[in-house]
């Protein structure tokens, strides 16, 4: 029972899948939309489960992953070694969450939206007018490849497997985290703090806890993609970012754990075809582009689709559910 849970069937499939996709696939297009999925995915993972599962009303992890890729960009073109730079990354991101977190989830709801709002608004102008530091508002340029005992890592093929890889795991390590004691007291406190913490539940810390995971993982999602990218600038980190993470998470129905990474597969799909089609009667498609496009779709969703796909999916499969709930530990 517990190696079924720590390795679903489904997730075996799709990681089989995942791995056979580049195999059955010539160019490099579909390759590098595929990374930014697997990116983008990883990131809302962590989101979602900070947001529905816990009911922690947080808007900060453009912030985390804009954070995990400057530090790594700019200690690696200072001379560290990439996987050092990573690792300080991470370091540096789980000690600003500890020392933000304490004060920021003592706020609920909307308070702590705007709060953390404020924080991605605050940390992308200070990026932006640290020109020295982090190359300002024209990007920070001249990153070097990513190379592990020496092998260099260059091109979508192998980014690809680095992005999945960094996805699956962080599904698999948030799915194994949720059937965890620490998952049902996540589920508890959101029900009902005051019941949880009648029942002993340290909900303070339990929070605090899961924001520091959730910022780490963004991190290590924005340290692949610095080294991925190799250019990174503040707009890339903004509230454009957020407006997709948060389509994401309604598209593919934050109710359950696997629907923010298929909101990441229609959303990075669909933009393209936004890109595609609108590129030719808009002459330039900028981010507020897409965040406008986005916006109209998340309210259409929470209208017509209120679950996303992935309640939809649960809808079509009830017996499959029922499986799922009894497999579930008491």
């Amino acid at each position: 029972m517990k190696s079924a849970r720590l390795f679903p069937l489904p997730f075996v499939i799709f990681g089989l899948a995942v791995f056979l996709l580049p195999l059955a696939v010539s160019g490099s297009y579909v390759i590098g939309v595929m990374c930014f999925v697997a990116l983008y995915g990883a990131l809302a993972l962590g989101k979602g489960v900070l947001l529905e599962q816990a009911g922690i009303f947080s808007l900060a992890h453009p912030t985390w992953f804009g954070l995990g890729a400057y530090v790594t960009g700019i200690a690696a073109v200072k001379g560290l070694p990439p996987l050092a730079a990573i690792l300080l990354a991470a370091l540096f991101v789980a000690l600003v969450a500890l020392a933000l977190g304490g004060p920021l989830l003592r706020l609920k709801g909307y308070y702590l939206a705007c709060a953390t709002f404020s924080l991605m608004l605050i940390i992308e102008i200070v990026i932006a007018n640290l020109g020295s530091l982090t190359g300002g508002h024209d990007g920070l340029m001249g990153i070097p490849a990513l190379s592990v005992g020496g092998l260099v890592l260059e091109g979508d093929r192998s980014f690809y497997y680095l992005s999945w890889g960094l996805c699956l795991v962080t599904f698999w390590f948030l799915n194994n985290l949720m059937h965890s004691r620490m998952g049902r007291a996540i589920i508890a406190f959101n029900d009902s703090e005051t019941a949880s913490r009648c029942l002993g539940i340290p909900v303070a810390a339990y929070k605090l806890r899961l924001f520091i995971i959730t910022a780490i993982l963004a991190s290590l999602a924005g340290s692949l993609f610095c080294f991925w990218i190799r250019y990174i600038m503040p707009a890339l980190f903004g509230f454009p970012l957020l407006v997709e993470l948060i389509t994401m998470i309604i598209i593919g129905g934050g109710k359950t754990l696997y629907g923010p990474l298929l909101g990441s597969l229609v959303v990075m799909w669909l933009r393209e075809l936004i890109h595609t089609y609108l590129g030719k009667v808009l002459p330039v498609m900028t981010a507020e582009v897409d965040a406008l496009f986005f916006g109209v779709i998340i309210v259409v969703i929470l209208i017509f689709m209120p679950g996303g796909l992935a309640g939809w999916l649960e809808r079509l499969l009830p017996s499959q559910r029922r499986s799922h709930v009894g497999n579930d530990p008491a």
